[in-house]
């Protein structure tokens, strides 16, 4: 066949007119209208100018998108020009515009060419830039001012192919500042009409609303009973119109519904179309709203508020949202005022995208197209909340299937009824999950669904009843509720062991600590909630008996979760989850990572570098990460993925963009570098081997992907330079710290200060004054004002406090036989404290901020104790004590009692040459040393006694007087410093890195020009 060529070069709108159809063919909707993306048509818009668009996208669902195209660069100049104007035959402007560059040598290409390169998606590179305009006031009169328009990237141009085109259509017609806005207006309204109705109804109609919404609250109750209205009305419309079953039940639409005296919609109507919707199915949505219209509700008011709710409902459809955005769970957390209290905290949107994004593109699919492949994919979440990770996953798999050719139409039911399983404590977050995900096909109905509200009452422990049990029950029978019978019968829903290919959760954090209460849920008794954490004790520990090391009281209802998914996934099923950075840090989640390390592969962890930008999940105030692993281990020693971002996505569109980014990532062969898109860098990401099992994820959260090469090399036995990349061996082995010392009691153990509160331990402690000569010293809180040396005295005096008998006496002798002359810090706050380690000049006991070490090598307890105190505040010896222990709170290094004893430090109780030489060096050089006043360790940069402490460091390790390993040295610190971790973005010490990098460059110029 012989190839058809152009006359010249190709014309943008030539090529516009095989786009067109191109991306047509990524949806299937698209697919099926043909006027829902056109090329070059005169008369798109409302007014006289003959302009015509590119290419104007425009589906029913959506809401108008231009795509604008220039050879070259992106024609961002042509994509402002549109926004703004309204599309011709609605009442509707240009919002978002999307401006593509296409490489220049496509002009030479045949049309024969185009056609084949177009149809191949990841062939033809193409460049994107994304405008919106932020619009006030009636839909249909836009005049954007200066300001108005915001532009994605905000620099520069991303490059993608014709399928990233597609998403970006989808997300540029839903702008976030657009439905951010809307839920903002909505949930002031609901608070208003809540309001209203509270003032208006009986008070024990209001209390049995409530409760039957699982609220103890009247107000909060019927707020959420206006929420669960708003959602089922506008799912109402949209079946009314999309649902072939319910249109020959004669459904009416909500405006049809006023359509009668008064202008309001009945109670009494509203009931009767909503059970024709129950007849059909929809109950897991339907029955939760059907509920809350209470009997005793007055029509009066009631009409009045669905009345309102209904017009509500018609302004959110009006936005054309389609299933890209779910305005409920963008609402409902806006409509709880004890979201802290309840531990109500919900996905964000944008991590929803990023994770579920990177989960399915993990997925053993060797032919996206299959609807038989997809059709039986399993996936899960056990604590599911609003939805927002499950309906980003199945928005995920229908992408790629649809993007392949298939047609998501036929496998919606089967999905929805077989293959989705979401499991949540809160009946309304259950309604709120199903509701959203039916809106992602609302032609097809479906007879059940796998959407239920799990039981805590009862001594139960909701999902978590599944690490026992292969099925469940659903608490409201919602799911099997047919035309034939409405009854609210409890059923099973199987989840079975080793079947799932996806779990993907963002579990609750809780741990019992302080006020917080496990299982602290409305609705129950204390009595029964005490059952229930007594039903956890005993699921946890009946695991632990068969080998499971995830479960840890201690790390909380995370790792509970983690076991449950672990438990519930399929080989080369894959694990995607949110969890606090305490998952990689801390010792209680040790088990957790060792079976992460043992039983997975591919693994990655992704987590924020700077602490103080916004969560991963809304309202929990610390530090999370993602992680990611495919269940089945591989042949090679696992190696961790960490990816620090220097921020986290804003937009649904910027966490797309993410995901694509990582996804490359994931798949590259180097080891580490540093990401960046459209010049600007995001963040670092590095490849790294744990020392040992369990051992602390240290990478996760570090800004400088360089630091984790050097904290790796320096446990292998080597210092590298991040500058010449050499490195140096070091003469003694590293072990770990408890090879070398005891680790004495902890505060708990030893006694209290006088009028804190519980009375506890052997002594009650004062805080020691000028007049006071101690008999029982401690050195018990931390002074960063005092404590500068490493040679330190005691701060307070205890007195005995236990009784006169034998169990008394014995827990006082024990408390004074571990007084001790070294110490370190458990809660380091590297932004005030200057030591790490301390000494004192006489044996005392320990406390609150000091844990005692009793060296146990009783020939050199004096030097080995030196050696350990000068390597502890070195410069290489922070950088390991803040990779061992715990970051998440900004400048803290903080390590729990039993932790302790695995922080890697040298052996510096190793026989031969190597340990004699390190003992010696230390005890020559302590006594000038421990008299040194050093500034808080996030200063080391500058501290020059601190950089003294480093020279002697490297002497003990056989590394002194060698100016290129100073240097490298120096080049650490620098770096080090500059970690959010470790300088807690305190703004004073930020500004004082500022002035040494300028004198940094100062120097190097200086060096530059002598030079020259």
């Amino acid at each position: 066949m012989m190839e058809t060529r152009l006359i010249g070069e190709m014309r943008e709108d030539t090529f516009n007119t095989y786009l067109a159809p191109a991306l047509r063919a990524r949806r299937k909707a698209w697919r099926d209208d043909e006027n829902s993306i056109l090329a070059e048509q005169l008369k798109t818009f409302d007014d006289a100018k003959r302009e015509r668009p590119d290419i104007l996208v425009n589906p029913p669902d959506f809401y108008p998108v231009v795509i604008e195209v220039e050879f070259g660069s992106p024609a961002i100049a042509d994509a402002r020009k549109r926004l703004g104007r309204q599309v011709s035959g609605t009442a509707l402007p240009v919002r978002s515009a999307i401006a593509v560059g296409v490489p220049p040598e496509v002009k030479k290409w045949s049309t024969d060419k185009l056609t084949e390169e177009l149809s191949q998606p990841h062939s033809l590179v193409l460049r994107f830039v994304v405008l919106s305009a932020n619009v006030q006031g009636d839909e249909s009169e836009v005049q954007l001012q200066e300001g108005d328009v915001d532009t994605w990237p905000a620099q520069g141009w991303v490059s993608g192919n014709i399928d990233d085109l597609a998403t970006l259509c989808e997300y540029a017609a839903a702008p976030a500042e657009l439905v951010s806005k809307k839920a903002d207006g909505v949930a002031a309204r609901i608070h208003s009409l809540a309001d209203q109705l509270y003032h208006s109804i009986p008070p024990d109609t209001a209390r049995s609303i409530a409760l039957s919404l699982g609220q103890n609250q009247d107000l909060q109750g019927l707020r959420m009973a206006c929420c669960i209205w708003l959602t089922s009305l506008r799912m109402h419309n949209l079946l009314a119109t999309g649902s072939s079953a319910l249109r020959q039940n004669g459904l009416r639409t909500v405006a049809t519904l006023r359509e009668n005296v008064g202008g309001v919609i009945t109670l009494g109507s509203l009931r009767d179309e909503w059970d024709k919707i129950l007849a059909v199915n929809y109950s897991s949505i339907f029955h939760t709203a059907r509920t809350a219209l209470h009997p005793d509700l007055p029509d009066g008011v009631g009409s009045q508020v669905v009345t309102e709710l209904g017009r509500m409902a018609e302004e959110i459809t009006a936005l054309r949202l389609g299933n890209r955005v779910d305005f409920a769970g963008e609402l409902f957390p806006k409509l709880l005022d004890d979201r802290e209290e309840t531990a109500a905290h919900y996905t964000l949107p944008e991590t929803a995208e990023l994770l579920s994004h990177l989960a399915v593109d993990q997925l053993s699919i060797s032919d996206w197209s299959s609807s038989d492949q997809i059709r039986n994919l399993e996936v899960a979440d056990m604590a599911c909340g609003t939805g927002a990770l499950l309906r980003a996953t199945y928005r995920q798999i229908r992408r790629r299937h649809e993007a392949a050719g298939g047609d998501a139409v036929g496998f919606h039911r089967a999905m929805i009824g077989e293959s989705i399983t979401g499991l949540d404590i809160n009946s309304l977050a259950t309604h709120m999950t199903a509701a959203g995900l039916s809106t992602m096909e609302i032609e097809t109905e479906y007879e059940t669904s796998r959407i239920a509200a799990v039981a805590v009452a009862g001594g139960k422990t909701g999902s978590l009843e599944l690490l026992n049990d292969q099925q469940i029950t659903d608490v409201t029978g919602e799911n099997v509720r047919t035309a034939t019978t409405h009854s609210a019968t409890p059923t099973i829903v199987p989840i079975p062991n080793d079947s799932y290919d996806i779990v993907i959760q963002n579990p609750p954090y809780l741990r019992a600590r302080g006020d917080r209460k496990m299982f602290d849920v409305t609705g129950i008794s204390e009595s029964e909630r005490k059952r229930s954490v007594n039903r956890l004790r005993s699921l946890r520990s009946k695991l632990k008996s068969e080998g499971n090391e995830i479960v840890d009281g201690q790390a909380g209802l995370g790792a509970d979760f983690s076991a449950l998914a672990d438990m519930k996934l399929k080989r080369d099923g894959v694990f995607a989850t949110v969890l606090p950075l305490t998952a990689a840090h801390a010792e209680s989640w040790e088990g957790f990572r060792k079976s992460i390390e043992r039983e997975y592969r591919d693994i990655t962890a992704i987590a924020f570098a700077a602490h103080d930008n916004p969560m991963m999940s809304a309202d929990t105030y610390i530090g999370e990460m993602l992680l990611l692993a495919k269940k089945g281990t591989s042949a090679e020693h696992t190696s961790i993925l960490t990816i620090n971002l220097s921020e986290p996505p804003t937009s649904l569109m910027e966490a797309f963009w993410f995901a694509n980014l990582l996804e490359d990532i994931q798949k590259s062969s180097r080891t580490s570098d540093v990401i960046q898109e459209s010049g600007k860098g995001i963040g670092n990401w590095t490849r790294v081997r744990s020392p040992r099992p369990g051992f602390p994820w240290f990478a996760v959260g570090m800004r400088n992907h360089h630091l984790a090469a050097v904290t790796a090399s320096l446990m292998e036995g080597s210092l590298y330079d991040l500058e010449d990349r050499r490195s140096w061996n070091i003469a003694l082995p590293f072990g770990t710290l408890d090879k070398l010392v005891e680790i004495g009691p902890t505060h708990h153990l030893i006694g209290h200060t006088r009028g804190a509160g519980e009375e506890i331990g052997a002594f009650t402690f004062d805080r020691i004054t000028p007049d006071i000569l101690a008999t029982y010293p401690a050195l018990w809180a931390a002074n960063a004002k005092t404590q500068t040396r490493m040679l330190t005295g005691p701060t307070h005096s205890g007195e005995p406090s236990t009784g006169d008998d034998g169990n008394g006496r014995e827990h006082l002798a024990q408390m004074l036989s571990w007084k001790s002359d070294l110490f370190i810090s458990r809660t380091l706050r590297m932004t005030s404290q200057a030591l790490a380690v301390v000494r004192t000049p006489e044996k005392v006991m320990g406390g609150r901020a000091w844990t005692a070490l009793r060296v146990k090598e009783a020939p050199w307890d004096d030097s080995i104790a030196q050696t350990i105190a000068i390597w502890c505040n070195s410069t290489l010896g922070l950088l390991l004590r803040a990779s061992y222990a715990q970051t998440t709170q900004a400048g803290r290094a903080t390590m729990q009692i039993r932790a302790l004893g695995g922080l890697p430090i040298p052996d510096f109780a190793a026989r031969g040459e190597a340990g004699e030489h390190a003992r010696a060096t230390a005890q020559r050089h302590f006594p000038e040393l421990s008299a040194l006043n050093l500034e808080p360790i996030a200063y080391a940069f500058r501290d020059k006694y601190r950089q003294r402490i480093d020279e002697v460091a490297l002497e003990m390790l056989g590394l002194g007087r060698n100016e290129r390993v100073s240097s490298a040295i120096d080049t650490v610190r620098r770096h080090w410093c500059r970690e959010p971790s470790v300088n807690g973005s305190n703004r004073a010490i930020l500004c004082a890195l500022e002035r040494d990098a300028l004198g940094v460059h100062s120097m190097w110029s200086s060096q530059g020009s002598l030079q020259d």
